[in-house]
């Protein structure tokens, strides 16, 4: 048990409860396939059209873009460009910038890695982008992000439009309140940085018709990382740091949450912190298979020495919070 749980309970006041999950069969990657197909496509107005280049990178969009990478601030990238540099002559940058990305020839850059400290321990390797690479992903982020938001489950709750960490505690809480006391509690092994890229790039191609959009996507799924640990330079794919990271990795790990709640299971995931609620252990067994099953079938694995089978009267640690029979405190 954590030693600081004891002093920082929860204040429950101020995490609004809400209405179980009402799970409803959809259709998934088949049983049967050790790989799963993509989707179906999308209906037309769930789609991403193909538009005109000039239509899709207007000066108005890439302005909007450069002010949220600047919000969330970070360093700078191989070319050394920094957010008071791009800054110093915006205006000349943001039209390079576009020229680029409606012609064509745009090109991501070398990606650095940096090592940054976890919560809890530890160092987690992040993918550090160019600058105008940061600003392209956020404008097409910009795009395309709301025809997938809108097929989403309510199971996930990581990186989404006004959800956070303490809706997905609510949310396990009201599951354990319903007597789904049994949990499995997972971790996807190196989850980001194990998509299939091509399966990847197909997922957003089921609900994008844009070829420059996929072309560029495909592009920063291939752009190579070079300070690698093993000094060998590796594709980045969907790895932590580049802003369509979180959306990528939602947009793949939905084929897990499909595949879940195809059986009914009660499932809270937040990006790659995943938790299922049983009633009994011997359903939280099944339901730990159904998952070892679902992430094999989209090339993924569970972290065999942080994942566990545990009762809320054990007591378990979740997205920084301890739950503890019926109570839950902050870590």
């Amino acid at each position: 048990m954590p030693k600081s749980h004891q002093n920082k309970q929860t204040d429950q006041s101020k995490i609004r409860r809400q209405e179980p999950i009402h799970h409803s069969s959809r259709a998934g990657p088949p049983r049967s396939s050790p790989r799963a197909s993509p989707p179906s496509p999308a209906s037309a107005a769930d789609r991403v059209p193909a538009i005109p280049p000039p239509q899709l990178f207007t000066t108005a969009a890439l302005r909007r873009a450069w002010l949220a990478v600047k919000r969330s601030g970070g360093g700078a990238g191989v070319d050394g460009m920094t957010i008071q540099k791009f800054e110093a002559d915006l205006a000349e940058e943001l039209s390079m910038l576009r020229q680029q990305l409606i012609s064509g020839d745009y090109q991501p850059q070398p990606i650095r890695r940096i090592m940054v400290p976890k919560p809890n321990g530890g160092l987690r390797p992040l993918a550090l982008w160019a600058l105008r690479d940061r600003i392209a992903q956020r404008a097409i982020y910009d795009i395309i992000a709301p025809s997938f938001e809108a097929g989403f489950l309510p199971c996930s709750m990581g990186f989404r439009p006004g959800l956070g960490v303490q809706d997905a505690v609510q949310r396990l809480q009201t599951l354990r309140d319903q007597n789904l006391r049994w949990v499995v509690d997972a971790d996807i092994q190196d989850c980001f940085d194990s998509f299939d890229p091509e399966r990847l790039l197909g997922l957003v191609a089921a609900k994008v018709d844009d070829p420059l959009l996929l072309r560029y996507v495909e592009r920063w799924l291939a752009a190579r990382i070079f300070n690698t640990a093993d000094g060998i330079p590796k594709k980045a794919g969907a790895s932590q740091g580049s802003v369509l990271s979180p959306l990528l990795a939602n947009i793949y790990l939905h084929q897990i949450d499909l595949a879940l709640t195809e059986q009914s299971l009660a499932v809270v995931r937040y990006a790659d912190d995943l938790v299922i609620c049983c009633r009994r252990k011997g359903e939280a067994q099944h339901a730990l298979v159904a998952l070892h099953d679902a992430l094999r079938r989209w090339g993924l694995q569970l972290s065999e020495k942080k994942t566990q089978l545990v009762h809320f009267d054990q007591g378990f640690t979740w997205l920084g919070y301890f739950f503890i029979r019926n109570e839950c405190y902050q870590v």
